[in-house]
């Protein structure tokens, strides 16, 4: 800790005269000094990201990732050892990790990596844990937040409800309900939103965070209304090998962002020979998608983000194909 210094309150009393002189000056009442302020110490070490995001089956070992560790202070910092808790370490492993005990000076950095390693009888759902950067058994440097979404296999009936999907992906969304089919009429956080134009000037974004459907390849993009039939603008794709994941790997070509200016758009979804809008009227009438304002946890409200989830087999499970939209509002 760190105490501010504080500026010392000085009395002056007038200087005594002779004893012929003018009488003697009383000292004024000195006000009393206030509390010391304190400061709390700026956190030395900046993690880089500080939160992780994993998915995959139970009994099934997924890709690693990595974490940055760097020394943003002004002084060496110490870190003895890192070690994964909270409610399901278990599921979590640290893959690789240099040699600790480490000094770690000013500007120098570390990384280690992390892997999901659920257990072939792990609870299905969202399993909870983090790094804990020890400096001593009583300091601890900021977490590394890991959350993993365990399934129990590939089919349609072991997916994940799309709230769990969300909950690992860190958002806080009432989607209506827990289970895999979701209420037909709606409910929860959704909002009757199938048409979307910007917010502000800029680009819209726009990304695929998670995928939990059959093994087929899927186009994506937006589409704008021309007398009367929608026009569609590709945004990108993802293979057939990345369609039980969160934050599925996309094409090469794929892009994240667009502008349109004040123009209206919708989201659109080609699967197979089927094509899939936003707007139900695209779809005869049958609705495809459901819109939710995006919220992060502790139910904070994201200005300007929705998610937008779609449904591509009418199964009422809405994660097959599940969307981030930054910068827009409904349109009106």
């Amino acid at each position: 800790m760190r105490i501010k210094p504080l500026l010392l309150l000085v009395s002056f009393m007038a200087p005594l005269a002779c004893a012929s002189a003018k009488p003697k000056v009383e000292a004024k009442p000195v006000a009393p000094l206030p509390p010391p302020r304190v400061e709390k110490m700026r956190e030395p070490l900046e993690v880089t990201p500080l939160e992780l995001h994993f998915s995959g089956q139970r009994g099934v070992t997924t890709a690693v990732e990595s974490v940055a560790v760097r020394n943003t202070g002004n002084e060496p910092v110490q870190v003895s050892e890192l070690r994964v808790v909270g409610l399901q370490p278990e599921a979590f492993k640290i893959a690789t990790v240099p040699l600790l005990p480490l000094v770690l000076q000013p500007t120098a950095s570390f990384s280690f990596t992390v892997g999901f390693e659920p257990a072939a009888d792990a609870e299905p759902g969202v399993h909870h844990a983090r790094v804990r950067l020890v400096r001593t058994e009583d300091d601890d440097g900021p977490p590394c937040d890991l959350t993993g979404l365990v399934t129990k296999g590939k089919e349609a009936q072991d997916e994940p409800p799309l709230v769990q999907v969300l909950d690992a992906l860190g958002y806080d969304i009432d989607v209506g309900g827990a289970t895999l089919a979701l209420p037909a009429k709606p409910a929860g956080d959704q909002i009757p939103a199938s048409l979307w134009e910007r917010a502000k000037p800029g680009n819209v974004g726009y990304y695929l965070i998670a995928r939990y459907a059959a093994a087929e390849d899927v186009l994506f993009g937006y589409y704008v209304n021309e007398a009367g039939k929608p026009v569609t603008h590709g945004m990108g794709s993802a293979g057939k090998a990345h369609n039980q994941t969160l934050n599925p790997e996309l094409s090469g070509e794929s892009r994240t962002s667009f502008d349109l200016g004040e123009a209206k758009f919708g989201l659109y979804l080609k699967v197979g020979k089927r094509t899939l809008y936003s707007d139900e009227r695209g779809n005869a009438g049958a609705a495809a998608a459901r819109a939710y304002p995006l919220r992060s946890r502790g139910r904070t409200l994201v200005p300007d983000a929705f998610v937008v989830a779609f449904d591509e087999d009418r199964d009422g499970d809405f994660q097959d194909d599940v969307f981030m939209l930054w910068n827009v509002k409904p349109a009106q």
